[in-house]
Formats: C-alpha cells, sequence, structure tokens
C-alpha cells in the first residue's frame, strides 16, 4: 500500500518556516509500520496543486494533504481537492454554525471570508477540529483516499491523533500485520548499509527505512504482511550485516539498560574528552554519584581520590595524551576487574567529535556491562588493552 504526503503553502516552499508538520507525520506513518513513498511540497497555486493532485491519486492509495484551509485567498487548498476529484463545492452547515458559535464564544463577528471554511468537496467527509477554525475532510480523488488537514501544528497533530490514525488502523490497515524492528548503529554510512542490504532482495512486503541523525543512524525493518518465516529471516539477515556497528535494538534507552545491568549501583565519571556529554546523557537514569569534567589528563593523585569514592563502578573516558585517540576505561570496585579500550575514530565533521566520542562512550559501558559484542566502526583502529581483567 502506497503513501504520500503532501504539504502546500508557499511558506513551506520558499523555506520561510521550517515544516515539522512533514516530519511529524511522517514518524507517526512509521510507528504504524508504514514508511511514505514520495513526499511533495507545492506552493499556494490552485493550478499546481490540482494537477499533483490528479497525478499523485491515480498512483498512491493514501494522500495526506497538509495546509492551505484557511479562510484567506492564499488558502485554496479545498478547491483545488474539488477540481482533482471532478467535483463542486457544498456548504457543509454543521461546519458552519460551529464557525458562528466559535466566533460568538470570542465575542467576535464572524467575517464573511469564514464562510469558505464551511465549503468541501461534494461527497468529502468532514474531519473535526476542535482546537480551530479550519475543519478537515477526507475524500476519494481517483484511487487514492486522500486526507486534508489544516497546517496549524496543534490543530494538524490533534485531528491525526484524535481521527485520521485511529481511522487508518482500523479501516485501511485491517487486520494486516505491520511489525518494526529498529536497529541503532554507529561507525557506517547509510550509503554502504543501503547497498549491502539492497543486494539481499527482501521480500516485497518487507521494507528498509533509515534514520540518519549523525553520530547514530537508525535501520528500521518494516514487516508489512509479511509471513513469520520471511520476517525473522530478513531481521536475522539485518541483524548479521550491522554486527559490527550495532549499538543496541528496538528504542534507543542506553541510560535505562545501563542503569539495569549496574543494579543502580553509584558510577562515578572522569570525562576529558566529551565536555560532559556522556554526564548529561546518562545522569537522569543511572545512579551517577559524581561526574569530574576536565581539560586535563587524570593524575594518579585524583584516580586514587576518585576510586576512594563510596561507587561501585569508575568510568574514564579520555583523550590520548596526543589528542589522537580516544581511551575508555570501566572499572568494577567491587570485582577489580578492568575493562580498557582504545579508539582511534575516523571524524571527518569536526563539529561532531564530541557527539561521536560521547555515542562511543555510552555504546561502550552498555556493551561491556551486558557481555554483548563491542562496536567496531569502519576506518576505526581499535587497541584492546583490558578485557576483564583484575586490576
Amino acid at each position: 500500500m502506497q503513501f504520500e504526503i503532501v504539504s502546500t503553502g508557499d511558506e513551506v516552499i520558499t523555506g520561510f518556516i521550517t515544516d515539522t508538520n512533514v516530519s511529524y507525520l511522517a514518524q507517526e506513518l512509521l510507528s504504524l509500520g508504514i514508511q511514505a513513498r514520495y513526499r511533495h511540497t507545492v506552493g499556494d497555486s490552485l493550478e499546481d496543486i490540482v494537477k499533483l493532485l490528479a497525478a499523485r491519486s491515480r498512483e498512491a492509495d493514501v494522500i495526506l494533504v497538509n495546509g492551505g484551509l484557511g479562510p484567506t485567498t492564499d488558502d485554496v487548498t479545498t478547491e483545488a481537492a474539488a477540481k482533482a476529484a471532478g467535483a463542486g463545492l457544498v456548504l457543509n452547515e454543521l461546519w458552519l454554525e460551529r464557525l458562528k458559535k466559535w466566533h460568538q464564544e470570542r465575542g467576535r463577528v464572524m467575517p464573511e471570508n469564514n464562510i469558505k471554511q464551511a465549503m468541501l468537496p461534494e461527497g468529502a467527509v468532514m474531519i473535526d477540529n476542535p482546537r480551530g477554525t479550519a475543519c478537515g475532510f477526507y475524500l476519494k480523488i481517483n484511487k487514492a483516499l486522500c486526507f486534508f488537514t489544516p497546517g496549524v501544528p496543534s490543530e494538524f497533530k490533534g485531528m491525526f491523533q484524535d481521527f485520521i490514525k485511529p481511522y487508518l488502523m482500523q479501516q485501511v490497515l485491517g487486520q494486516v500485520s505491520t511489525k518494526v524492528k529498529r536497529f541503532f548503529t554507529f561507525g557506517v554510512s547509510e550509503s554502504k548499509i543501503g547497498q549491502t542490504l539492497k543486494a539481499e532482495h527482501f521480500a516485497p512486503s518487507i521494507v528498509i527505512g533509515y534514520r540518519a541523525a549523525y553520530p547514530l543512524l537508525e535501520i528500521k525493518v518494516i514487516e508489512h504482511g509479511a509471513d513469520a518465516a520471511k520476517e525473522s529471516a530478513a531481521v536475522a539477515v539485518v541483524r548479521e550485516k550491522l554486527a559490527p556497528y550495532l549499538i543496541c535494538e528496538d528504542d534507543f534507552d542506553l541510560g535505562r539498560r545501563i542503569d539495569e545491568l549496574t543494579e543502580h549501583a553509584p558510577v562515578v565519571l572522569f570525562d576529558n574528552a566529551t565536555s560532559g556529554q556522556i554526564a548529561v546523557d546518562l545522569a537522569s537514569d543511572i545512579n551517577l554519584q559524581s561526574a569530574f569534567i576536565s581539560v586535563h589528563r587524570l593524575s594518579s593523585a585524583m584516580t586514587r581520590e576518585l576510586t576512594e569514592l563510596n561507587c561501585r563502578y569508575f568510568y574514564q573516558v579520555m583523550r590520548t595524551e596526543d589528542g589522537s585517540a580516544l581511551e575508555y576505561k570501566l572499572s568494577d570496585l567491587n570485582s577489580m576487574q578492568v575493562w580498557h579500550y582504545r579508539y582511534k575514530l575516523n571524524v571527518t565533521l569536526k563539529d561532531k567529535k564530541r557527539a561521536a566520542a560521547a555515542l562511543v562512550g555510552e555504546a561502550l559501558l552498555y556493551q561491556i556491562l551486558s557481555g554483548r559484542p563491542l562496536l567496531r566502526p569502519d576506518d576505526a583502529e581499535i587497541e584492546v588493552l583490558a578485557e576483564g581483567e583484575r586490576a
């Protein structure tokens, strides 16, 4: 089933405003196991919107259209929907009464141009909007079921959550089983993984999705109606291909995972590599008793002082003396075991070096404690200095 998203408005296409609605909608669809096939942006041209809707409604099964339902002359989406459907506009008496009441409750006289917001394409079904004056609606255009929503984010999100999402789940997706398996990785390019997984020729019911927010890369296996064997096979293949780069699966919640593994035991952190980013990321979840952020190397005197604190784990995240590599060292002060690794990362984005160092530090802490295989990013030099040895 092919889903597409259309955003309308000159302010969107010119970049005058950031289209946060489309990002929100894409993520919400993905939570349902739906990855939009296309995203379109079109200005406030009646002719352009009609052409786009007429063309895409012959290809797509569902189109979600956002914006252009206001009372002003540049709000032409409703008229465009009617023309694309070959229908006229009819007055929706229910919404007209709602508009009048909305203005009366606020002590206002309703302008004549607001009547435009009660004019819907013939055959359209109104979608309620308790948060504003623009109702939504849906109707069939060619083969596509098209939903139209206002551009105001609070109104759009409310309409999607209150009506469109439940409608899609009950009436469109039906009983088709949809699952999303998520993998969180570091140290490999999206293009490389895309090429690797493309060669696997998964079943048509299985779609691979990507979300890059460097240094994190999320890969999604979206299974829409796949049988159990194909589903398991696809997940196993993706997991195998991602193994050197894999941080965790399903949810990116390293703090919670680390806290469970340490059983909430107190942790002391020394960090001269991430400017405190690791402490910021983990402090709300783990029992971080103390965090020492420095630009200097850790002295032997300070090491003694820190390890004498009432803590179970002492974690050091440090730059090497020449600054060319990173060292991650975890000491379990109860068992006297030490894990110590040196990573020389190839991070070409200078403003992302701290974020990459922090992500690796958090991932390694989780992987050491859980006994999972360690990260082995592409183009990285890794040296094992100690691995569970007694100090």
